[in-house]
């Protein structure tokens, strides 16, 4: 099976089961989905920026990068104490085994960067979800809005692609793929407006789409970064065609932050 009809069928099977679950009407069990996402994402990001790290040092990742994430979810006006519980917890970790001295910093670093990218950008759609009028949309809207600008660019580089984006990084993605994920995620959001969401304005979905067609992208040049450093083609296994759960997340991490700080602070 050719890779991308194997990613199609994953979608095909993930798709609808996701959907499901962002519309059940029970915003704490959603919140369990968003931890075990995390928890597997940071699993994933452990074993590759930490492969000679002892177990317990990877566990602990896992764990304080949940944490954080659960006490954004639950207590986001708590904010800055888990952001400071967190780092005391990251620093401690590391003490208690910094490997040897002279690359104790690059352990600390790639610890520290693991809780906190992960720990803080997973909980956005959480939080999104937990709006009484609108969290079911706002959430879907993140994970169309962002697989629509992944299958925009993966045709438009195929088909129009010369121009690399960023070949040092990822040397399969293109200028012209990036202009036709954004644009996919602007028919997106005005496909959505027409058949389910007509409280959105025009402006709202120009203000949405268009960031999310810079940052998601930024969030996917930061995985791969992460992976050529590592050493590593995907973050892991999990999901047919599509790599691990960190390969998929990687873009919806961003514009689902995005969008948490729109509809929270902006609209």
């Amino acid at each position: 099976m050719s890779n991308l009809a194997l990613r199609a069928l994953t979608a095909l099977v993930a798709l609808p089961l996701v959907g499901l679950l962002v519309l059940w009407q029970q915003p704490l069990g959603f919140a369990a989905l968003v931890w075990l996402v995390a928890g597997l994402a940071l699993t994933e990001y452990a074993t590759m920026a930490l492969p000679d790290a002892p177990k317990a040092v990877r566990a602990g990742v896992v764990a304080i990068g949940v944490g954080l994430c659960a006490s954004l979810s639950l207590a986001p006006g708590f904010a800055l104490g888990w952001f400071i519980a967190a780092f005391v917890a990251v620093a401690t970790l590391v003490l208690l085994d910094p490997g040897e001295i002279g690359g104790a910093g690059r352990r600390l670093g790639a610890v520290a960067l693991g809780v906190f990218y992960l720990g803080t950008l997973t909980a956005p759609l959480a939080l999104l979800k937990r709006d009484e009028a609108h969290g079911a949309a706002w959430v879907l809207f993140a994970i169309a809005v962002s697989f629509g600008n992944d299958t925009g660019a993966y045709f438009a580089g195929r088909g129009f692609g010369r121009h690399k984006l960023y070949p040092a990084v990822s040397p399969g993605k293109t200028v012209e793929g990036g202009i036709g994920g954004l644009a996919a995620g602007l028919l997106v959001m005005f496909v959505g407006r027409a058949l389910f969401a007509p409280w959105l304005t025009i402006g709202d979905c120009l203000l949405v789409a268009i960031p999310a067609g810079i940052v998601g992208p930024i969030g996917d040049l930061v995985e791969s970064l992460i992976k050529r450093a590592s050493g590593v083609k995907d973050s892991g296994r999990l999901l047919p065609g599509h790599g691990g759960m960190l390969d998929r997340i990687d873009a919806l991490l961003f514009v689902s932050a995005w969008i948490y700080v729109y509809a929270t602070y902006i609209r």
